[in-house]
């Protein structure tokens, strides 16, 4: 079966699913926040913060010079005031926008209910619907590059200009997009094989990208007297920690580049995304029909990417498959998976390669005693089996929409964020000059953000570590208030936490008292003198 371009307006089916996935984002953000992650989630939102205050300054660290990923959430936090929740509306957006787009150039008489279904149920996809990280941005300017090709004989340059500054934006996003930065090459090699190339897509494309270049280079050039010290920075900002291979020897590199893929893909909910679009992609390979084919080449180009991109120029170390980077895949693969859907149901060859795939997943799954990801992946496994099944696109639906809506009680239980927040700010209110307070680093990191504004809650809170340079008690308590959530989170603070705790016997500090209160807990400790 061969797809033609799809009218540039929705119809009455594709809009009815458009209203209803947005529906369902919509209730996702306002519903699913479960708090910021701690991370680098604070930099963006803080950086976005100061660049509308005026006070923002690009300069070594590689994520200052990410002007998309925190001044278009930043403007909103100008808008609507400095909330990490409302901040993320800037996520909503880039979904919303996405699902528009990528419906609009779907062929009628595609299943457009699949593609939203796919679109909006990926575990981690959803999961940083709420969150202010470049990668939710990031998911727009991706899918906009093999959008702008599908109209590269119908309107050439405004495609070729679209795809140009999707890349460049992209790039001021995450340097992530340029594993599609082959992707305008190997299309120009192949329509130039067909004897098909539109010169006029390819010369604004060459046009646009030089100018675009030239600005981009010229400011690093101008500010810090090397044009590329953008690069520079990036290879600075990538060094040696647990997330590396190369310092690991040849074993660890051979791991990663073979089997680690696989289990990240199953381990992290991507492999069912992924078996179901393979009839999309092979029929998108051989046929070169719009916009199957266009669509698979991006798909390919970011698969091999991360596969085998390096994360540092200055030595080979293959990127760490971070399961935040990779949500850029899911709405390609959605379209993939919409394209591709009646193949694999009308083909029993198909349907029993699908079946085998998901089989496979399951074993994985079993050999690492992750019960609920082989639950799931059986559940589709038999759901594909059931081709005859009258309710079988009920029964997907159940089957893809129950992990992510379970997913938001499971992580509000997990982090208990409000509650979190709420107490942490009582016991710091409470805190006189003759009691310190010392906590999680992590909470500290991210003190502007749980506190923004308050200088005197922020100033009360003090890391693992601020104990360390004490030679004899400072105060008569110290208290030692802890969010348990690190153990999910930030496991590698516990080391932290017993050095802290020697260090206060060593002063002569006893445990007087300890509470629990939610996710905190608190132990308090007196001089001996007391």
């Amino acid at each position: 079966m061969s797809w033609q371009q799809s009218n540039h307006t929705l119809s009455r089916v594709q809009l009815f699913a458009f209203t209803a996935g947005l529906l369902f984002l919509l209730a996702y953000w306002l519903f699913g926040f479960d708090g910021i992650t701690f991370s680098d989630d604070v930099y963006y939102l803080l950086a976005g913060q100061k660049f509308w205050e005026g006070t923002m300054q690009v300069n070594d660290y590689h994520f200052s010079s990410r002007w998309g990923a925190y001044v278009p959430s930043g403007f909103i936090g100008y808008l609507l005031g400095f909330d990490a929740h409302k901040i993320s509306l800037i996520s909503l957006l880039s979904y919303g926008l996405t699902l528009l787009l990528i419906l609009k150039i779907l062929p009628k008489k595609a299943p457009s209910w699949v593609l939203v279904l796919w679109f909006c149920t990926q575990v981690y996809f959803l999961h940083f619907l709420t969150k202010v990280y470049p990668d939710s941005s990031l998911v727009l300017w991706t899918c906009l590059v093999p959008i702008s090709a599908v109209y590269r004989k119908s309107n050439p340059v405004v495609a070729g200009c679209v795809l140009v500054a999707a890349l460049f934006l992209g790039f001021l996003t995450k340097e992530t997009i340029v594993l599609l930065g082959p992707f305008p090459i190997i299309l120009f090699y192949l329509d130039w094989k067909k004897q098909n190339l539109n010169k006029s897509f390819y010369a604004a494309i060459l046009a646009t990208g030089i100018l675009l270049s030239v600005a981009y280079l010229s400011y690093f050039w101008i500010k810090f007297g090397d044009p590329l010290h953008r690069v520079t920075t990036i290879n600075a900002g990538h060094y040696i920690s647990e997330f590396t291979y190369a310092d690991k020897g040849f074993w660890s590199i051979l791991k990663r580049l073979t089997i680690l893929p696989i289990i990240t893909f199953v381990e992290r909910s991507y492999w069912a995304w992924m078996v179901f679009a393979i009839p999309g992609i092979a029929l998108g390979l051989k046929s070169k029909t719009t916009p199957t084919f266009e669509f698979s080449l991006a798909l390919l180009c970011l698969l091999i990417g991360f596969w085998f991109m390096t994360s540092t120029l200055d030595f080979y170390n293959p990127i760490y498959l971070n399961p935040r980077h990779l949500i850029i895949l899911v709405p390609i693969l959605s379209v993939l998976i919409a394209l591709g859907w009646n193949k694999w149901k009308y083909s029993t060859k198909w349907r029993f390669g699908i079946i085998g795939l998901l089989g496979f997943g399951v074993a994985i799954s079993l050999l690492q005693m992750d019960w609920k990801m082989a639950g799931f992946q059986l559940a589709l496994f038999a759901a594909a089996y059931m081709y005859n099944y009258k309710f079988q696109h009920l029964l997907i639906s159940v089957i893809l929409l129950a992990p992510a809506i379970i997913a938001i009680p499971y992580q509000r239980k997990l982090k208990q964020y409000n509650n979190m927040t709420e107490t942490l700010s009582s016991e710091l209110q409470i805190t006189t000059n003759q009691s310190f307070i010392v906590t999680n680093n992590f909470l500290v990191f991210s003190e502007e953000v749980l506190f923004p504004g308050d200088k005197i809650n922020q100033k009360k809170l003090n890391g693992l570590d601020s104990l360390l340079t004490w030679r004899n008690a400072k105060t008569d308590t110290v208290t030692l208030l802890l969010y348990t959530y690190y153990h999910h989170a930030y496991p590698q603070e516990q080391e932290e936490i017993d050095t802290t705790e020697l260090k206060l016997k060593s002063l002569g500090y006893f445990l007087y008292k300890e509470e629990n209160e939610g996710l905190l807990w608190k132990r308090v400790y007196v001089g001996m003198e007391k």
